[in-house]
């Protein structure tokens, strides 16, 4: 994810941007398009692999499988514009307009699994911005330090140099930014706001199947207030996966009772109400996955919160702000973006 349309050469791994965005989920990503796309030096870092946060896809076998953001919901124009795009390009479309009746308002997910939103969104940030940024995966942040007149990141030992930058846009899950902030010892009168910003447990199962499982049309059931499963979804009617796969999201407080339990004993609890869903298909694998910070139990309305203005902004930004949803988190990106933009000028 690194480089650019004009193949310039290789980035040292230590260097000083214009801003330094951490994490990239949907909506560091979107911070990071939208500075590069004004000619902002722009340094993108996260501790995974791949881009996505949430966004996030698994395959076992045959079988592709959603497990974080199952689909997304279209309210706002600005997010309109940018799903037109994703829509013209394939990567996304409508899966269907209600689970239970026909509402009226799209559900869209994407062709190949939630996780390619954000590789499409990475591989446009080196075809078609004129200044893409650097993006280094595996970078394990431990520090955000005040250092003369810039913002500072350090790493975990032998992971990564410092990076420095005259802005900053930190877009992790609040607790993880506040750890960052207090390791750093950032004066901001907005820590202890922060800091009371708390989310939500979720573990999702993710099973695989000899035979589609048969769950009613679109082939998903959600269920809200259900007090085991509040979302369940079969991934070949779906249209993401070639093979029969069903990803299960357990409700908010039994995935909080269940949280210390090893994988097996989650599985054990669960074995009797999962097969209620399955229609008689015989599992061929299941997995656990744990989401300690599924989302904001109350995200904070405004888009983005400047924590600090010297040496320069400061912003945090994320599914913590306007909302915890895929949207949400485009339009926090976005705001944080506009924010820097304008203290840079």
């Amino acid at each position: 994810m690194s480089g650019g349309p004009a193949r310039s050469s290789p980035q040292p791994e230590s260097q000083q941007a214009d801003c330094l965005i951490v994490g990239a989920g949907l909506a560091g990503l979107t911070a990071a398009r939208r500075l590069a796309s004004t000619g902002v030096r722009v340094l993108l870092v996260d501790k995974a692999k791949s881009p996505g946060g949430r966004l996030a896809t698994r395959r076992i076998g045959s079988a592709r499988l959603d497990h974080g953001a199952q689909f997304f919901t279209v309210r706002s124009a600005d997010f309109a514009a940018e799903v037109e795009t994703w829509v013209e390009d394939g990567v996304v479309d409508v899966w269907t307009n209600g689970f239970s009746h026909d509402d009226g308002h799209p559900r869209y997910r994407a062709v190949e699994g939630m996780s390619s939103i954000a590789k499409y969104l990475a591989g446009r940030l080196q075809s078609e911005l004129l200044r893409p940024p650097t993006h280094a995966s595996r970078a394990q942040a431990n520090a955000v330090v005040a250092a003369g007149d810039t913002w500072s990141v350090t790493y975990e030992a032998g992971c990564r140099e410092p990076d420095e930058a005259l802005a900053m846009i930190l877009t992790p899950p609040v607790p993880q930014c506040v750890e960052l902030l207090r390791s750093g010892a950032v004066a901001t009168p907005h820590l202890d706001e922060l800091a009371a910003i708390d989310y939500h447990k979720v573990i999702a199962i993710l099973v695989t199947l000899d035979r589609a499982p048969g769950l009613p049309e679109p082939g998903a059931i959600q269920q809200p207030d259900d007090l085991t499963f509040t979302f369940v979804a079969d991934n070949q009617a779906k249209g993401v996966s070639v093979a029969p796969a069903v990803t299960f999201h357990c409700a908010h407080d039994l995935s909080r009772n269940l949280w210390s339990l090893d994988d097996g004993n989650v599985l054990a609890h669960v074995h009797e109400a999962m097969r209620r869903y399955l229609g008689g298909a015989a599992v061929n694998e299941v997995q656990v996955k744990r989401w300690r910070y599924a989302g904001p139990v109350e995200p904070r309305p405004e888009p983005c919160l400047v924590v600090a203005d010297s040496p320069g902004p400061l912003v945090v930004a994320g599914d913590g702000f306007a909302g915890s949803k895929v949207e949400g988190a485009f339009l926090s990106g976005l705001a944080a973006a506009e924010t820097v933009m304008n203290a840079l000028r």
